[in-house]
């Protein structure tokens, strides 16, 4: 017959099971280390770490300028710091959004690109929104307690602050690619923005801004497209300079070469003919002998470099030396030039 369990028994067995899962999970959880996330297969990343990675530089040194810039426009400390760079899909970044916010809609105008407009969104934290008009309006820089919308007036004292912050992005992409950054409009509510679809990817560079004790965040969405086209301008300037260096690069190898030949020292020899005589009558020879040559009186003398001819000329005199006026010029060891 089955033994049948009392309560305490089964009570007994079910804290021991749930003691034994956590010990089990423990070493799980510890042995993790890094945050996992799922990757989906059914819309692959449009982007490499490697650019996720330049954008990554690209924006620190942003928020650098960012943190300088805006702490000269309030008169205040302010903090910049980039979190991370992160590629998503649209609505996954525009649902996150409350209804009410301040967005910036860039027009990125890349130099010798195509008409179409190289659209970015930039959200900034209604808190670092409201702090940014009290400090511009003489205040302390103290958010709102209290959450509404933005007036026109407001709006017209962002715009002017956020289109400085605009222009600064010029500046960080100089060494990448000549833009000329705008800012087209504002808006403030997130759901009736246009251009991007849903479904497309996009890359949201998040960064955390503090002004005074007051803390936002400041996040750029650039649609895939324009990334896109960023990154094929860039490679493609990157190409051109590249043949442009090598073209330099040789250039000034062939010059420096020609500036170390033209400092060379060369041993000229003028040629008045040459014959072959028997060893024994060389030694023979005595001051006053004739020795006579293979080329007549009238010949023209070759003046030669090293063993090979140059140039031909004839005999005569300057400022009391003996000097050859060159007749011909010749290719090496060639007919003359006519």
């Amino acid at each position: 017959m089955t033994e049948i369990l009392s309560q305490s028994q089964i009570d007994s067995l079910l804290s021991s099971l749930t003691s034994g899962m956590k010990e089990m999970e423990e070493p799980e959880q510890g042995a993790a280390g890094k945050k996992v996330k799922d990757y989906d297969f059914r819309s692959p990343k449009l982007f490499t770490r490697e650019q996720l990675k330049l954008l990554f530089s690209i924006y620190e040194n942003y928020a650098r300028i960012l943190s300088s810039h805006i702490t000269g426009i309030l008169q205040t400390y302010t903090l910049v710091e980039i979190l991370e760079v992160e590629e998503q899909h649209y609505y996954e970044f525009n649902n996150a959004l409350p209804d009410s916010v301040l967005i910036g809609v860039i027009d990125f105008a890349v130099k010798d690109g195509d008409d179409e407009e190289d659209m970015v969104i930039m959200d900034i934290s209604k808190d670092v929104g409201f702090c940014s008009i009290d400090r511009l309006l003489g205040g302390s820089g103290k958010p709102l307690e209290l959450d509404r919308e933005y007036t026109e007036i407001e709006l017209g004292i962002l715009e002017y602050l956020i289109k400085g912050m605009v222009n600064l992005m010029k500046n960080v992409w100089f060494d990448y690619l000549e833009i000329q950054p705008r800012l087209m409009k504002l808006e403030t509510n997130s759901r009736i923005l246009q251009g991007i679809s849903a479904d497309e990817n996009v890359v949201i560079v998040v960064m955390n801004i503090l002004v005074n004790d007051t803390q936002g965040k400041i996040n750029i969405c650039i649609p895939a497209v324009t990334l896109d086209r960023l990154f094929k301008k860039k490679d493609a300037q990157s190409k051109r300079n590249a043949r442009k260096g090598d073209q330099l690069t040789e250039a000034q190898r062939r010059a420096d070469i020609m500036n170390q030949i033209n400092k060379t020292d060369l041993e000229i020899i003028g040629v008045l003919g040459t014959i072959e005589v028997l060893s024994q009558e060389l030694i023979d020879l005595e001051v006053g002998d004739i020795i006579k040559l293979n080329k007549p009186q009238d010949a023209l003398v070759d003046l030669a470099v090293g063993t090979t001819t140059w140039y031909r000329g004839e005999m005569g005199s300057f400022n009391k030396k003996r000097a050859i006026a060159i007749k011909e010029s010749l290719r090496r060891g060639s007919d003359p030039v006519r």
